[in-house]
C-alpha cells in the first residue's frame, strides 16, 4: 500500500542569487496511514516548510509530494484547496475560535462549507464534541471555555470532517502542563482509537513522546527519522 504521504527529494527555495536559500533540500520521507508523527527541529530547521506542503498549503520548489497517491505539488491552488477541504483537519497553536459563536456553531462552520444541511450539520458538531469531551459544553462561547476547552473545541472542528489527515502546528503551545497533557492523550486516543494520521509539529520532547515516531530537521534535511523508545500513555 502507498503511504499517506510521501516526500521524493522535495526541494523548496525562497529568494535568487545571493539571496537563495533552501528551506527544504532533497528531503525523502513517507508516512504511513494511522501513523502519529512528530516533527521537531530549531527554527529555520525547514520544519514549518515541510508542514505547508504536507497541508497542500504550499508547493516544491523541485522533486515531488503525493497525498493519497496524487502528486499535489502539481496541483493548482483551487485544486489544492479542494484536497484539504476534504481530507486535512487543522489544529494550531491558537484556537482560531469565532469570539461570539458557540462551540457548537464553530464546530460546524468545515460542514457549512460543504453544504451540509443544518440538522446534519448540528448531528455531527454535537458528536464530535461529544468525542473530545465537551457534552455539556456545546452552547458555550469561547469566552466561557477555559484554554483546554477552547483547544478541544478546535479539534473537534478538524475531525468533524472525519479527514484522512490531522496536522498539528504547536497544540499545546498556549497550554499549563496539565491541559498540554490532556490535549495529547486526546491526540493520542484518537490515533488509536479511530485511526486518525496525526502529524505534528512541536518543540517540546515530553509532548513528542506521545507520537510513535520522530523525524527530526536540521538546515532543511532530515537530520533523524525513528520511533521513539519511551512514549507516554
Amino acid at each position: 500500500m502507498a503511504p499517506l504521504i510521501a516526500f521524493d527529494r522535495v526541494w523548496k527555495t525562497y529568494g535568487q542569487g545571493e539571496a537563495k536559500v533552501h528551506a527544504l533540500a532533497g528531503v525523502d520521507l513517507a508516512i504511513s496511514k494511522g501513523e502519529f508523527v512528530s516533527i521537531m527541529g530549531p527554527s529555520g530547521s525547514g520544519k514549518s516548510t515541510a508542514m505547508n506542503i504536507i497541508g497542500c498549503l504550499d508547493t516544491p520548489s523541485a522533486g515531488t509530494y503525493r497525498f493519497m497517491g496524487v502528486d499535489a505539488g502539481r496541483l493548482d491552488r483551487n485544486r489544492r484547496a479542494v484536497l484539504r477541504n476534504l481530507y486535512i483537519g487543522f489544529v494550531f497553536q491558537g484556537y482560531n475560535l469565532l469570539p461570539r459563536t458557540t462551540a457548537a456553531e464553530n464546530v460546524e462552520l468545515p460542514l457549512i462549507y460543504r453544504g451540509v444541511p443544518s440538522a446534519t450539520r448540528r448531528e455531527l458538531a454535537m458528536r464530535a464534541l461529544a468525542q473530545v469531551g465537551l457534552t455539556g459544553r456545546e452552547h458555550h462561547t469561547p469566552a466561557e471555555l477555559s484554554g483546554g476547552q477552547q483547544q478541544r473545541v478546535a479539534i473537534a472542528r478538524a475531525i468533524v470532517t472525519r479527514p484522512s489527515l490531522l496536522l498539528a502546528d504547536e497544540p499545546t503551545g498556549n497550554l499549563d502542563t496539565a491541559r498540554t497533557h490532556e490535549i495529547m492523550d486526546l491526540l493520542a486516543g484518537l490515533n488509536r482509537d479511530t485511526g486518525l494520521t496525526i502529524v505534528m509539529v512541536t518543540h517540546e520532547l515530553d509532548v513528542a513522546a506521545y507520537a510513535r515516531r520522530t523525524i527530526r530537521f536540521l538546515d532543511g534535511n532530515v537530520a533523524s527519522d525513528g520511533l521513539n523508545a519511551e512514549m507516554v500513555r
